[in-house]
C-alpha cells in the first residue's frame, strides 16, 4: 500500500518533467542526459548544503531554549531564530550556489560524455563523415574538462577529498572483478580474501591517527576535528605529546613548558609537579583525566562512554533505511524489525567503543605497563613514538565486530582520509611555491579523477554488481533514465534498502 502511493505520487511528476523536456526542443537522444544531470545536480547540492541548513536550526533552537530557561521573554528569546532565518540561511543558500562547484562537477562528470557524442556526430563534422567516439573515451574527456571548469569557476572549491573518493571505489571495483577472477580465488588464500577489508582498514587508521596525533594539520580539518571531539583528550595533553616529538618537551630538562600541564593538573585536583617535565614521566593518573583507578578501569570507563554517545547515532543510522524503504514491514512485524535495528545498532557501536578502548589501553600498555615497567624503554621513545604508534596499529582490529559487508564500507570510507594525509605528509616537503608546481598537481588530481569516473561510471553501463551497494544505489538512482530498468520490483525495493543502508552507515 505504502509503495504504490509513492508511485502514485512520483508518476505525475516523472510526466511533467518528460512533457517539458519535449516542449523545451531538446533532442530525444539528449533527454536521459538532462535528467541524469537534474539528479546529479539536485543530490549533490543537497549533501553539500542540507547540512549546513540544518546546523544553524540546531544552534539556533538550543539558544532559544537556554534563553527560555534563563527566564528571557519571546521575543527576546526568538533573535536566534529570526538571525537563522534573515542573514545565516540568505548566506549559506547563495554561498551554494555561487560558491559552490560540487554540483556542476558531479553534473558535468556523469552526463558531459552524452552532449560531447551529440556534439561531434550533428554538428562538427560534415554529414557524410560521422565521428564515432568509445563511451569510456569520452567519459574520461568530459570528467576531465568539468574537472578544469569547476577549479576555474570555483576556485575555493576543494576538490582533493572528493577525488580521494571517487579514486578509492573505482580501485574498489577493480578488487571486485579481481575477486571474481578464478585464478585469484585460487592462488590467494581464503583469509585474505576474507578478511582484506580488515587490513585495509587498520592501515588507513594507522595512517590517520598516527598523523592525529603528531600533525592534525594534515588531516582534512572537519575529520581531524570530529576525531578530537570523539576521543574527549584535553588539547593540553596533545600539544604535550607533539611538544615531546619536536623536542620542546625533554624530561629531566626545563624548556619553559611545566605550566602547559601543571595548570590542567590543578583543574583535576592534582598536585602541580605531577605536570612537570622536571619531576619525571607524564604520570598515568594526568593522562586518565584525574582518575586514580589504573589503565585497566580507565579503559573500560572510556568503552562505556563511547558506547553511550555513539549508540543514538548509529540507532539512527540503522532505523532510516527501514522507515523510509520498509514502513510497511516496520508496522507489520514491528517487535522482530526493532530487535533486528537494535542488534545491529548495538554491534556498530561495540565497534567504535573498542576502537577508543584499544587505542587508549594500547598506548597505556606500551608507556607504562611494558615499556616502562616491564622493559624500561626510555620514556620520550615511548611518548613521542611507540606508545601512540602501538595504539594506532591495534585500534583498527576492533572492526572484526562488524559484519562483514560492513567492514568494506568502514574500510572504504576511511582510505581517503588516509591517502589525503599520505599525500600531504610525503609532498609537502618538497613544495617550495615554484611555477609548475600548481599545474602539476592539477593535471595529476584532474587524470586520477577522470579515470576513476570512467571505471565507476562504464560499470554501471556494463556490471554494476561490481560497484559496492553503498555507491551503486546512489548511482543506480542519478543514472536510472539511462540503465535498464529492474526486472524484479521486489528485489528492487529489497537491493535499494540494502544500498542506502550501507551508504549511510559509511
Amino acid at each position: 500500500m505504502v509503495s504504490s502511493t509513492k508511485a502514485n505520487n512520483i508518476k505525475p511528476i516523472t510526466t511533467q518533467v518528460s512533457s517539458l523536456l519535449e516542449r523545451s526542443g531538446i533532442p530525444p537522444s539528449l533527454r536521459p542526459a538532462v535528467l541524469t544531470a537534474i539528479r546529479a545536480y539536485g543530490l549533490t547540492w543537497s549533501i553539500t548544503t542540507v547540512p549546513g541548513v540544518i546546523g544553524i536550526f540546531i544552534k539556533a533552537l538550543l539558544q532559544m531554549s537556554r534563553r527560555l530557561a534563563n527566564s528571557s521573554s519571546a521575543l527576546t528569546a526568538s533573535a536566534p531564530l529570526r538571525k537563522a532565518l534573515t542573514r545565516d540561511l540568505p548566506r549559506i543558500l547563495g554561498n551554494s550556489f555561487s560558491r559552490n562547484g560540487f554540483p556542476f562537477l558531479v553534473a558535468g562528470a556523469f552526463t558531459g560524455h552524452h552532449f560531447l557524442t551529440f556534439l561531434l556526430q550533428h554538428h562538427l563534422v560534415q554529414r557524410k563523415h560521422n565521428i564515432n567516439i568509445r563511451r569510456k573515451t569520452a567519459i574520461f574527456l568530459t570528467a576531465a574538462a568539468s574537472m578544469w571548469a569547476v577549479r576555474r569557476a570555483f576556485p575555493n572549491t576543494k576538490t582533493l577529498d572528493f577525488t580521494f573518493f571517487a579514486l578509492v571505489r573505482a580501485l574498489d571495483v577493480m578488487a571486485h572483478r579481481a575477486y571474481d577472477s578464478p585464478m585469484i580465488k585460487k592462488k590467494v588464500p581464503s583469509w585474505m580474501l576474507e578478511y582484506g577489508s580488515v587490513g585495509v582498514f587498520t592501515i588507513a587508521c594507522t595512517e590517520i591517527m598516527f598523523t592525529w596525533f603528531y600533525q592534525p594539520e594534515l588531516l582534512p580539518r572537519s575529520y581531524s576535528l570530529w576525531i578530537t571531539k570523539m576521543s574527549e583528550m584535553d588539547d593540553r595533553l596533545l600539544k604535550a605529546l607533539r611538544a615531546i616529538r619536536n623536542k620542546e618537551w625533554i624530561y629531566g630538562k626545563d624548556t619553559g613548558m611545566e605550566n602547559l600541564l601543571g595548570d590542567y593538573a590543578l583543574e583535576l585536583g592534582l598536585p602541580k609537579e605531577m605536570g612537570n617535565p622536571m619531576t619525571g614521566r607524564i604520570p598515568c593518573q594526568l593522562v586518565h583525566q584525574g582518575q586514580n583507578y589504573g589503565c585497566e578501569v580507565y579503559s573500560m570507563n572510556r568503552f562505556i562512554k563511547g558506547f553511550i554517545k555513539i549508540f543514538p547515532l548509529y540507532f539512527t543510522v540503522h532505523f532510516t533505511p527501514h522507515l523510509l524503504f520498509r514502513a510497511a514491514r516496520l508496522m507489520q512485524n514491528p517487535g522482530t524489525t526493532l530487535l533486528h535495528i537494535l542488534k545491529a545498532s548495538t554491534r556498530s557501536s561495540a565497534f567504535l567503543a573498542s576502537f577508543i578502548t584499544i587505542i587508549w589501553y594500547s598506548i597505556c600498555l606500551t608507556r607504562t605497563r611494558i615499556g616502562h615497567q616491564l622493559l624500561n624503554i626510555n620514556q620520550t621513545r615511548l611518548d613521542d613514538t611507540l606508545g601512540p604508534l602501538i595504539g594506532c596499529m591495534l585500534c583498527g582490529l576492533s572492526l572484526l565486530i562488524e559484519s562483514r559487508h560492513r567492514r568494506g564500507e568502514m574500510a572504504l570510507y576511511v582510505v581517503p582520509r588516509a591517502l589525503y594525509s599520505l599525500t600531504e605528509k610525503l609532498l609537502g616537503p618538497y613544495q617550495k611555491g615554484r611555477w609548475w608546481e600548481s599545474m602539476v598537481a592539477e593535471g595529476a588530481e584532474t587524470l586520477l579523477f577522470a579515470g576513476s569516473v570512467t571505471i565507476l561510471l562504464d560499470t554501471m553501463f556494463k556490471n554494476k554488481s561490481n560497484v559496492r551497494s553503498s555507491v551503486r544505489g546512489l548511482l543506480t538512482w542519478i543514472l536510472k533514465s539511462e540503465l535498464p530498468a529492474e526486472e524484479e520490483k521486489g528485489g528492487s525495493e529489497v537491493t535499494k534498502q540494502n544500498e542506502l543502508n550501507g551508504h549511510i552507515s559509511a
